[in-house]
């Protein structure tokens, strides 16, 4: 019961407190951490998104969900459409792609250069046989198609190429690392490794934003590879095999599944694929720890001050309410439930500018980066944190300075000596 009191006594001074305290400093108090909420979030929910956005570009445009290459002591997966008809035919499967793979020394103008030693606009990139129809259900170049137009199944003489080689203004590389501006209708130059000189009609310019691989690979179709590559058995084997998957179905149950049809080769998922994206992706959770871990400094530092102002200007007070017999304990619980005020009422109204302010917006105007389109990825558990650390953060920033007071002699803080 005493416990209950002192507690009601500590609440009744605190509501004075608040109430007859400055307006204005209440407001922008709560302002303050309210803003400190939402950069707890905001960052984290930045990188979250750039995350996210990578991990679909990597599914999207360069690896599906399922890799399957050849075993360790093999180049190619042979019997390839035998392969491709099998997974297929599983339940989940929403499409699957053969790859030919290979390199080859690109020319672009190359009638121009004035010496077999003169490089001119060149360079060495690689270049994928794919079926184009196979392609479209298994990956979105396709789509991201930003001059001419897309692959045909029956196209030999004719190349997609990435923007980061054709070059030009749209392009991030540097000009001297591209083609320096090739254009759809213009005519490349192959080197293919084993010798085979091939002229091609750039048919189509892509941009998928994916900087690492995908804007530096040129896509031929499997048809044409294979008559590279010189051998008719070309035509039904692979380098690699790309498995796109409903958004329902389940990759591991479906990855056993492929084991079991009895696939010589090495099946793996893109996250597994992916390491290096898994390496930005704890980079991006480094870089997020230690801006939120500042906010939440900031945010401290706020209530201390706060707090501090308060019992400094109500030292007087304090000392004559310690005189009357409150006792030292309930003034500490009024100016903690003061800060806790100060926190919760900050982090719902940062919620509220978050939820309902912020990430509508950012859906509608993602945020235009190299590396894509990014929205805000506003994670629960990043919620929660920020919500506790906040409190916490509020309950010692208001202990502290009251704690100090209430040490202090009667008389001393009565007279403020």
């Amino acid at each position: 019961m005493r416990r209950i009191g002192n507690l009601r006594t500590a609440l009744f001074l605190a509501r004075k407190s608040i109430m007859k305290g400055n307006k204005w400093a209440l407001v922008f108090v709560i302002l303050a951490l309210s803003l400190s909420f939402v950069n707890l979030n905001f960052v984290p929910a930045v990188l979250s998104g750039a995350r996210d956005t990578l991990e679909k570009q990597l599914i999207n445009t360069l690896l599906a969900n399922v890799v399957i290459d050849p075993k360790d002591d093999k180049y190619y997966l042979d019997h390839a459409q035998q392969v491709v008809q099998k997974i297929g035919e599983v339940p989940g499967v929403a499409g699957v792609s053969a790859h030919l793979n290979t390199s080859a020394f690109i020319e672009y103008r190359w009638k121009e250069k004035d010496s077999p030693s003169d490089k001119g606009k060149s360079g060495t990139w690689a270049v994928i046989g794919i079926d184009p129809r196979q392609e479209a259900k298994v990956t979105a170049i396709h789509e991201h198609i930003i001059e001419g137009s897309y692959l045909d199944e029956n196209d030999r003489d004719a190349i997609v190429l990435g923007i980061e080689i054709a070059g030009g203004d749209a392009a991030q590389t540097a000009p001297n690392l591209t083609l320096g501006g090739a254009r759809v209708g213009d005519k490349v130059r192959l080197t293919y490794p084993n010798g085979v000189q091939r002229e091609y009609r750039i048919k189509g310019i892509f941009r998928a934003r994916e900087m690492l691989k995908v804007d530096h690979l040129a896509f031929v179709t499997r048809q044409e590879m294979a008559s590279v590559l010189g051998r008719s058995i070309f035509n039904d084997r692979a380098s690699q095999i790309l498995v796109r998957v409903d958004e329902t179905s389940n990759e591991k149950w479906l990855i056993q599944e492929f084991k079991d049809l009895g696939i010589s080769g090495e099946i793996r998922s893109s996250q597994v694929y992916g390491s290096a994206l898994s390496s930005m992706a704890s980079s991006f959770g480094i870089i997020s720890s230690l801006i939120s871990g500042i906010a939440l400094a900031v945010a401290a530092i706020v209530i201390f001050i706060v707090i501090y102002i308060s019992v400094l200007n109500k030292r007087r007070e304090t000392g004559i309410l310690r005189a009357i017999g409150i006792k030292g304990e309930i003034i500490i619980y009024s100016y903690l439930v003061q800060a806790l005020f100060y926190a919760i009422v900050g982090v719902v109204l940062g919620w509220l500018i978050l939820h309902f302010l912020l990430q509508p917006y950012f859906v509608a105007h993602p945020l235009d980066l190299p590396v894509g389109l990014v929205s805000l990825a506003v994670e629960p558990a990043t919620v929660q944190n920020s919500i506790l650390s906040l409190v916490i953060a509020a309950i010692l920033a208001g202990f502290v300075p009251v704690l100090i007071i209430t040490r202090q002699n009667i008389i001393k803080t009565i007279w403020g000596t």
